[in-house]
């Protein structure tokens, strides 16, 4: 089980730390909490004892090795939300409260999160700070742009919920896949026929943002090319949006050079119209739609790899899974395929089977996409 010590100061933002730890224990994650004593005006320890079910500390009174023991304990250390002032203890290793004595007693990352209004973020000597804080190799999760309490605009908000968590599942995770980039497509393309109809299917993205996020946790810089998508974009990683297969052919290909790996999970229209009409077609009786092929995007990087590694998925009827499968993986010239039965697509749940190009295969049990995106990628570091 992975123990998250979690370090809050004196920011209006603190309630939101309160959400945060329901959302770690809800991941099964062990919480406990440090308060700098100014904290406690905002918000009650007695709140985040309730919460993390744990004594809240906020100086030695109960245990005068409290610095010691809870940077032993920790797995992750956060401080969320960080005002500029512990920012500035942390940069300069003061040590004047059990939240900045136990950060001199953590001799690992930390993950910090600023909340503050815009112009004292900005200050040079805060900005100085936060320089010298990440050359040390702390993580600083930026605030985000927004009407602060103060009634201004601008950057000073305490990074969301979601951003927050990511980065908790990234400091738990080793990092086997650093320096390697990986390229990823998902989501559904779309072939118009005219200017509001298309032809498209129900892919949701949502393997492949798990698979962008999973790839990010373990270390790799990654790069998502995504059609049509319903499901939340990850975090903390570059999306670029395309349209139809041609644009997605068009885009994968200026950027096959810049990966290491390339992960072709989106589900790309295999035909188009032969012509789009401009505007909306009026309704007239029957009409005969006359399809083309799209480009074949995977095919195309299997028969030229320069040395990437490539990962196909395929969707099939029950009856064809495999033999489709171990079919597309040799034509295709492919490292790896994932092979899903028809009921996966636009679902959270995900099963189906890895096919590797030795022969083997391996299947995936029913469980979360994220799950199963865990599992692939691991399968992918070990092939590496």
């Amino acid at each position: 089980m992975t123990n998250v010590l979690l370090g809050v100061s004196s920011s209006i933002a603190i309630y939101k730390a309160c959400d945060l730890v329901r959302s770690l224990k809800k991941k099964g994650y062990q919480v406990r909490v440090i308060m700098t004593p100014f904290s406690e005006r905002f918000v009650s320890r007695l709140t985040f004892e309730a919460l993390t079910g744990y004594k809240v500390y906020s100086d030695w009174q109960d245990d005068p090795l409290a610095h010691i023991n809870l940077a032993r304990w920790c797995d992750v250390f956060v401080i969320a939300p960080c005002s500029v002032n512990t920012l500035s203890k942390i940069a300069l290793g003061i040590g004047d409260n059990l939240l900045t004595t136990t950060v001199l007693a953590h001799n690992r990352e930390l993950l910090i999160a600023p909340a503050a209004n815009t112009h004292m973020y900005q200050n040079p000597l805060i900005r100085e700070h936060v320089q010298k804080l990440k050359a040390m190799g702390h993580i600083i999760i930026e605030p985000e742009e927004g009407k602060l309490v103060c009634e201004e605009e601008g950057q000073g908000k305490l990074a969301s919920e979601d951003r927050i968590l990511d980065w908790v599942e990234y400091a738990i995770r080793p990092k086997p896949l650093k320096d390697k980039k990986v390229l990823i497509t998902c989501g559904a393309t779309r072939e118009h026929i005219d200017s509001v109809r298309f032809i498209s299917n129900s892919s949701s993205g949502k393997m492949g943002f798990a698979l962008a996020s999973v790839f990010r946790w373990y270390g790799a810089q990654v790069k998502v090319v995504a059609g049509f998508t319903t499901a939340k974009e990850p975090t903390e990683i570059e999306v670029l949006k395309v349209v139809s297969a041609q644009e997605m052919y068009q885009k994968v290909m200026e950027l096959k050079r810049w990966a290491d790996i390339i992960v072709m999970n989106a589900a790309v229209s295999d035909y188009m119209p032969e012509n789009k009409q401009e505007g909306k077609m009026k309704k007239s009786g029957s009409i005969t739609l006359k399809l083309v092929r799209t480009p074949d995007i995977l095919e195309e990087l299997g028969r030229h790899k320069d040395g990437k590694f490539l990962v196909g998925f395929s969707l099939e009827e029950e009856g064809y899974l495999l033999e489709n499968s171990r079919k597309k993986l040799k034509a295709k010239n492919l490292d790896m395929i994932v092979a899903n039965p028809l009921e996966v697509m636009d679902k959270d749940f995900h099963t189906g089977y890895i096919l590797y190009k030795d022969g083997t295969e391996e299947q995936i049990e029913l469980g979360e996409k994220l799950s199963s995106a865990e599992l692939i990628i691991k399968r992918i570091i070990d092939t590496l």
